[in-house]
């Protein structure tokens, strides 16, 4: 593929990363207000043997803030380099796929899905995210741990955020819309266009913690 061809798969993105922090913001505390005093028998509970309890959902969510924070830390090194920030992952490097589909065919898909991402635009595949009408088989590294203490969940999610902010913060000179991850799922994002995928990716999940909740068996002891 040539220079010219990745180059218009990039998200153009409407807004910068101060709009994109501020969504990631406000998602950010709709899901603390979303698990804001359940107990630890209701973060606990699971719906079904193939589905996760809202605790394993925000280590979810925690695990996989952290990926995106490191591939754009990753990027800002790059760029202070004098290097291309660019990070191409490949299945190899962050193992997601759609439900049924066998994670061994997954690098015989990786031309195919990249090329096919080309024709996708930036708000359907924001709408796809963000909505669960495709199922998603998670990486391997943002599998979420089990029965995680809900008041360091907590503390855990609002801590990521500052670190998320943080990053920022520390570095407000370098271009981010220069930046670009690319994986042959998920797509091709500058940065501002990664920080909304990180909230699509968010909101994704509280419409599943919102299931768990609303599931008639969840216990409400307190």
């Amino acid at each position: 593929m040539t220079a010219a061809a990745t180059s218009v798969t990039t998200v153009t993105c409407s807004f910068g990363v101060e709009e994109g922090l501020a969504e990631f913001r406000a998602t950010r505390e709709r899901t603390l207000a979303l698990v804001n005093g359940r107990t630890q028998t209701q973060l606990d509970y699971t719906p079904a043997p193939d589905r996760w309890s809202v605790g394993e959902v925000l280590d979810h969510m925690l695990l996989g803030e952290r990926i995106n924070r490191e591939q754009i830390a990753k990027l800002i090194e790059m760029s202070r380099k004098g290097e291309k920030p660019e990070l191409r992952l490949t299945f190899s490097d962050l193992d997601i796929s759609v439900t049924g589909v066998p994670r061994a065919v997954l690098p015989l898909l990786e031309i195919p899905l990249t090329i096919m991402n080309m024709l996708v635009p930036d708000n359907l595949r924001t709408y796809l995210t963000r909505n669960r009408l495709v199922r998603f088989k998670n990486p391997d590294v943002a599998t979420p741990r089990r029965a995680r203490a809900g008041v360091q969940l907590r503390a855990d999610l609002t801590d990521s955020l500052r670190e998320t902010e943080s990053l920022f913060q520390d570095n407000p000179d370098v271009d981010y819309s220069e930046m670009v991850v690319q994986h042959p799922l998920l797509g091709r994002y500058d940065v501002p266009g990664l920080l909304r995928f990180m909230a699509a990716h968010e909101q994704r999940h509280q419409s599943q913690i919102t299931d768990v909740l609303s599931d008639p068996h969840t216990p409400w002891e307190v």
